[in-house]
């Protein structure tokens, strides 16, 4: 009985554990299928993460596209529209592509982020450079808002430092971007701190803040949260996506470094964060807020120093607002200016075109300035291998000069750039015979008041007057201030190709002869022009017997028209000497009658009344003017000359 009892016990014992097996088999079985379901579903996941960032990838790229095109088209709007109005609307597309263009980077970035594939790249740059940058980013909108941009930039900084500038210059720029963005009157200010962390590190400590619509405090936490805007009734006439401060903080974190808001509603908001960067020279920065508000000074108060409408240079950076002030300081110089955004495309437009002057900017990736000027200097077949090129620096600390001059560069101008300090630079290295100084600064009386031309005369000796006036915009005093210096320039070209021949240099002639043609095309001098391209063909190909064979006609030819302008000037000066005696001045005019008559040729300049508008200045100038009333007269009637009507309004408005 013992043994059955325990038989019996000992098989449900057993029974009972093969059905706990077969029950930890079963859930061993349904665990695995929920592993293989979990895994399976975050495979899904992983591939809709994938296919997301690529459509985020592919469609960032897509949209780029256009709207770089969209911006590149508007480029040339600024560059060739003369018309203000049209400008306005030109720059107001700038800066809206310019807003596009940074959404369509931040959702980019965002998806790079999210997928871990988002880089730091680390490498020299010159925290002056940074700031003008950031600065010139900012400039358009604040300007337009009619804002305050304050700096507090600590002098003390070390100048060049090693970190990711790229992204460093992305979160301050998109800090910036925010401030002024929601900051309707008032101020927006940028801070640059440091600490000294170690002999070869600081901790770079960086500001912003505005007097913007600030945050409710209850949002604060949120505002780093993607896709996400707070307050979207104060906010819904900005334009943003709500990605750029959950991409500047996750870039900061990457960075070693946390950012931080404070904000009070209603009044404006701090951002801050501190990040390491490594030191690579220990000169310091210098006082960049005086150098700033120098500049804005500079800008408010000034005006072209000359035009210069057959001169044409090449301004390279690779930032794209910078080159876009450039343009901006030097428009109503009439200079043909184009632009390169980087070493290499400089150099390849140098293949296509000669210019007169470069200005080039330092600190370029890949291949930097003086890598560029190296460049076009070894270039062979270079029309403007030895042209002067300037360095365009942040680097303003002690010995710049003596760095860039000893590389190479003719002169340096160091960002933010000065208006004033720009044009007294291209007025000492742009060939003098293109330059037309204005408000009576070296130019002669004769040259001033000319606005008379003998055409018979001047077709007799083979010059197109109608052809040379096309390229000087009309005006006569300028067509004629050309032709004065075109003998000139006739004599040294002469001996330049005679060097050239003797030294058997077909090249150097092939450059010289290049030269020539264009300046006697810009008088008109076509015929000579042509004979000057003939030759310029046979150099290229290296024909050094025709050149020689072909040179003394050329030389001929420009020896006889050297002549005929010189005869030209003597008769006209005896003409104006024996013919057009000074006129009699009548009284002055009251502060009344002056308004009054400013008046009626604001209105036929209004009109576009052509004959009024010449009665109008031949009557103002029979009377006796103020030094400052007859400056203001011959401005306006060098406008005249150069068809600007709307530019000799507003001289005509300062008045009234």
């Amino acid at each position: 009985m013992g043994e059955n009892t325990n038989g019996k016990r000992t098989g449900g014992f057993t029974a009972k554990l093969e059905k706990q097996a077969v029950s930890i088999l079963l859930a061993k079985d349904e665990l695995e299928k929920k592993n293989i379901e979990l895994e399976n579903a975050m495979a899904q996941a992983r591939k809709a993460t994938r296919a997301r960032d690529l459509f985020l990838a592919n469609m960032s790229h897509e949209i780029r596209t256009p709207i770089n095109t969209i911006l590149g088209l508007n480029e040339l709007i600024l560059r060739e529209s003369q018309d203000e109005t049209i400008r306005g609307y030109a720059l107001d597309i700038k800066q809206a592509g310019g807003i596009l263009l940074s959404l369509v980077s931040d959702i980019l970035d965002f998806s790079k982020i999210q997928s871990g594939k988002m880089e730091l790249v680390e490498g020299t740059y010159d925290i002056s450079s940074l700031l003008n940058d950031l600065i010139n980013s900012s400039s358009i909108p604040i300007r337009k808002k009619k804002l305050r941009l304050s700096l507090d930039i600590a002098s003390d900084i070390p100048y060049k430092l090693s970190g990711d500038e790229i992204h460093l210059r992305q979160i301050i720029g998109n800090l910036l971007s925010n401030a002024v963005k929601y900051t309707k009157v008032g101020t927006v200010t940028l801070r640059l701190a440091w600490k000294p962390v170690n002999e070869d590190t600081i901790m770079m400590e960086v500001t912003v803040e505005d007097t913007g619509i600030g945050v409710k405090e209850k949002d604060i936490a949120k505002i780093f949260e993607t896709f996400n805007r707070t307050d979207m009734e104060a906010s819904r006439s900005e334009e943003g996506t709500g990605l750029g401060l959950a991409v500047t903080n996750r870039l900061v974190e990457m960075m070693g470094g946390k950012l931080t808001v404070k904000s009070e509603y209603g009044k404006g908001s701090t951002f801050s964060f501190a990040i390491p960067q490594k030191v690579i020279s220990k000169d310091p920065l210098g006082d960049f807020q005086e150098q700033y508000d120098r500049s804005v000074k500079n800008s408010i108060s000034y005006k072209e120093k000359f035009i210069a409408p057959l001169a044409k240079i090449l301004v390279v950076d690779d930032n794209a607002m910078n080159l876009a002030v450039a343009q901006d300081l030097l428009r109503k110089t009439k200079l043909q200016i184009d632009v390169a955004s980087s070493g290499e495309e400089c150099l390849e437009m140098l293949k296509r075109k000669e210019y007169h002057l470069i200005c080039m900017d330092h600190m370029m990736p890949n291949m930097d300035g003086i890598q560029t000027l190296h460049a076009i200097r070894e270039m062979k077949d270079n029309p403007s291998q030895s042209i002067p090129i300037i360095a365009l620096t942040a680097n303003a600390v002690v010995g710049a000069k003596e760095f860039y001059l000893d590389a190479g560069f003719e002169d340096y101008l160091s960002k933010p750039i000065e208006p004033d300090k720009l044009e007294d630079m291209l007025i000492k290295f742009l060939p003098k015979e293109l330059v037309y100084l204005t408000g009576g600064r070296g130019v002669s009386v004769a040259d001033e008041v000319a606005s008379t031309l003998n055409e018979e005369s001047l077709t007799d000796m083979g010059i197109h007057v109608a052809n040379g006036l096309k390229y000087m915009g009309g005006s006569h005093s300028l067509y004629t201030k050309v032709l004065r210096d075109f003998r000139e320039i006739l004599l040294e070209k002469e001996e330049q190709l005679r060097t050239m021949l003797c030294k058997e240099d077909v090249s150097g002639y092939g450059i010289i002869v290049h030269a020539l043609k264009g300046n006697a095309r810009n008088i008109g001098a076509d015929d000579l022009a042509e004979e000057a391209f003939e030759l310029e063909k046979k150099s290229k190909a290296g024909s050094l017997e025709e050149v020689e064979v072909q040179s003394p006609i050329l030389f001929n030819m420009m020896r006889t028209l050297g002549e005929n302008l010189d005869r030209y000037f003597v008769a006209e000066v005896s003409v104006n000497k024996e013919e057009a005696p000074e006129p009699v001045k009548r009284t002055a005019l009251s502060e009344e009658e002056w308004k009054q008559k400013l008046q009626v040729l604001n209105q036929r300049l209004d009109d576009f009344d052509s004959d009024g508008i010449a009665e109008s200045i031949t009557d103002l100038n029979s009377y006796q003017l103020s030094d400052n009333r007859q400056k203001l007269l011959r401005m306006c009637e060098k406008a005249i000359n150069d068809f600007a009507y709307d530019i000799a309004m507003d001289i005509v408005a300062s008045e009234l």
